[in-house]
């Protein structure tokens, strides 16, 4: 009969998956629900900060209008907003050292506030360049079309065939440089952007639907001139162009791959390149040698505090929106992007996670080994993401990191739920006649407890005081339990320490056992080295009673190894866990043989043959035992092997030398070596009974068919 809830191997698999299955379910819920969007994108930003980016592509720089160059302008009469005209050095020094293309993130939607000779000059200078893009702003607000709202349409409108991906946005109005900026540029651009829900830019839409056609921005406008012409078409949520495939997300939109914080991009000064030019122009050394302009795509943005176009990134709370657009086309450039990994790859990730925790925890039973695991799958789960996304690829990991901790929280509490009620009943059944470490054992290890009774080879214990109920009615009743419990409470723990199982307690007697639960491959020599301990400590308490003036106690203890049947006994309510068979009765025997020998400890053969040589026996006799036809043949256990003294090996030879000669009936001879023994221990008691049956058979010569088996006259 079994009382113990055992969960087999098969139990805790179908608990896996079930467990499995329902945090799939949860963790879906919690990403269809957007809950865990403000998790992802901060993680995000933690991987663009942590994990090494690749560096900025040289071949694109930023002229930035900076607050030091408004001011020096301002030192000499020109305030902000410049003249346009200020920026026709720009680009002539552009031109002059073979910029490939011009790109300027400002807005020209009005006429200049110096009139229109100052747009005039800067739309030669634009002209003049051929390879400079301006800013359109597409709004959502609904207005009166510009005149060159058409003229923009049919410039740089694109024909994209395929599914687009699902883009929300609708745009009512476009707002437009002026006519005469829009007639001389080589392309136009969408500057409009959005942030993430949390106000944070981390990605630029490549090209919006304006009316009937699709609006590139500006950097995606600049990078399209210059490829090879052919169809642009969606497929699969990519934009593709030949071999070209740029991954967009389900808005329409590219995730930047950042180079870095801000300033990755080469930086010059706005006013130091209108003075390179002007120094170029009058044959002096310029600031800047035209060269490091030399097929680079520059461009051109405010970077000011005070102009308004800086952005929060996930590099820095402060970003330039043109370095937004550098990034941009930077990543087209290198034809590096950043991919998120396919949803299937995302989600069985996941599971791989959720399964692997809840094996961990349902399997293994130690909290030191399931804390390890999860901080395995943890730092598997960071360092995974952080490789993938040094190669390109973006592993949302707060997705996988939640169905982690659900798995976590739902396994352990089923796991305290069903097994804590296993552990419980172990603890319960066990503590009173077990050691910590072989409960903990068990906890960790329940398959090894077979419960309802099994056949096992144990080595049965029988301990007895000598005499101790005749020697409590002398005593008086505290003293009796004073000493009483004093003796069993040392005798338990060495039993204990040895990783013993106490069965039972009748009075002053201990039944005691080896091999089970738990297989213990050295159960005999344990036994017998909690006996020897338990003889030397009872020395000691025996110093400290006589101290007190109490009386003297003499242990008797019986040791025998074999085959019992070991078990839940008892009915359904109330059972202990005990041994039974004929191994228990040959122990019992044992202990009280002691009397008839003088001896402390007797240990049948079958547990010297199991002790392997690691303890130091002396034999002592054949026995006979009742129910029992064959004679047993018992020892005393001296010591361990690596403890025996001189004196101890000398008692052992001159006692082997003497039962030898007794068992021949040689027994004038025989006394002598027992004699001999007594000299090196004068205590010895089975040195003093056989030289006195030496004596007696001297005087009595025994029959002719005398076997020398002794057989006791009483129990």
């Amino acid at each position: 009969m079994n009382y113990l809830p055992v969960y087999t191997v098969w139990a805790k698999l179908k608990a896996v998956a079930a467990l499995s299955g329902i945090v799939f379910v949860l963790s879906l819920a919690l990403d269809y629900s957007g809950l865990l969007q403000p998790y992802s994108l901060k993680t995000l930003d933690i991987l663009f900060r942590q994990v090494p980016l690749p560096a900025a592509d040289q071949r694109v720089v930023v002229i930035a209008i900076d607050q030091p160059d408004i001011d020096f302008f301002q030192e000499q009469g020109i305030g902000w907003p410049w003249p346009r005209e200020l920026y026709a050095p720009i680009l002539d020094f552009c031109r002059r050292g073979g910029a490939k293309a011009v790109l300027l993130d400002l807005l020209f939607t009005e006429t200049s506030f110096y009139g229109k000779e100052d747009d005039r000059k800067f739309a030669d200078a634009i002209a003049s360049s051929g390879n400079v893009f301006l800013p359109f702003f597409l709004s959502q607000r609904s207005k009166e079309p510009e005149s060159s709202q058409d003229d923009i349409l049919r410039k740089s409108g694109l024909t994209i065939t395929g599914v687009p991906p699902a883009i929300p946005k609708q745009y009512q109005s476009l707002l437009p440089p002026i006519l005469s900026l829009t007639t001389a540029v080589r392309g136009l651009g969408n500057v409009e952007s959005s942030p993430d829900t949390d106000g944070v830019f981390r990605r630029l839409p490549l090209v919006v639907r304006f009316r009937d056609r699709w609006l590139p921005t500006l950097a995606f406008a600049a990078f399209k001139q210059m490829q090879e012409p052919g169809p642009w078409k969606f497929d699969n949520g990519d934009l593709v162009h030949g071999y070209l495939r740029i991954p967009l997300d389900r808005n329409g939109n590219l995730l930047l791959k950042f180079r870095g914080p801000s300033r990755s991009h080469t930086r010059y000064s706005a006013a130091n390149v209108i003075q390179s030019e002007a120094r170029c122009r009058h044959g002096l050394s310029p600031i800047y040698p035209p060269f490091d302009f030399t097929g680079k795509w520059v461009l051109l943005g405010t970077t000011a505090p005070g102009l308004l176009d800086l952005k929060p990134s996930p590099l820095a709370p402060v970003y330039p929106g043109v370095e937004l657009h550098a990034t941009l086309l930077d990543n087209l450039l290198q034809e590096d992007f950043l991919r998120v990994v396919p949803s299937w790859i995302l989600w069985t990730w996941s599971l791989i996670l959720m399964s692997g925790i809840t094996v961990s925890i349902l399997f293994a039973n130690r909290l030191a080994v399931i804390l390890s695991s999860l901080l395995f799958f943890a730092l598997l789960h960071i360092s995974l993401s952080a490789m993938l996304f040094w190669q390109s690829w973006l592993l949302p990991p707060v997705l996988p990191a939640a169905a982690l901790g659900l798995a976590s929280v739902l396994s352990a509490a089923f796991s305290y739920a069903t097994e804590g009620r296993q552990k419980q009943a172990i603890r319960t059944m066990f503590s009173h006649y077990l050691s910590e470490g072989v409960i903990n054992h068990l906890l960790q290890h329940p398959e090894k407890l077979k419960l309802g009774g099994e056949r096992r080879r144990l080595t049965l214990f029988f301990s007895d005081l000598a005499g101790f109920t005749t020697l409590s009615e002398r005593l008086a009743p505290e003293v009796v339990v004073t000493i009483l419990n004093e003796y069993l409470s040392r005798m338990t723990d060495i039993i204990l320490e040895e990783q013993g199982v106490v069965d039972k307690f009748e009075g002053d007697a201990i039944m005691a056992f080896w091999g089970a639960p738990l297989f213990q491959e050295d159960h005999a020599r344990r036994a017998c080295r909690a006996a020897l301990r338990q003889q030397a400590v009872l020395r000691t308490l025996n110093q400290r009673f006589s101290e007190k003036g109490w009386p003297q106690l003499h242990c008797r203890i019986g040791l025998h190894t074999g085959e019992a049947v070991v078990g839940n006994l008892g009915s359904r309510k109330r059972f202990d866990y005990t041994v039974i068979g004929d191994t228990v009765n040959l122990a019992s025997r044992l202990e009280g043989l002691n009397k008839f020998f003088g001896s402390t400890i007797l240990a049948s053969e079958s547990t010297v043959q199991e002790c392997q040589g690691s303890i130091e026996f002396l034999e002592i006799d054949l026995v006979a035992v009742k129910g029992r036809k064959t004679p047993v043949r018992v020892f005393e256990p001296l010591a361990l092997k690596e403890e025996l003294t001189i004196s101890q090996a000398r008692v052992q030879a001159a006692f082997d030398e003497g039962l030898k000669l007794y068992r021949r009936g040689h027994f004038e001879q025989a006394a002598l070596s027992f004699e001999l023994s007594l000299k090196y221990w004068p205590e010895h008691g089975p040195s003093q009974t056989f030289r006195r049956r030496c004596q007696e058979w001297l005087n009595k010569p025994p029959a002719a068919d005398w076997d020398a088996v002794f057989r006791p006259d009483k129990k």
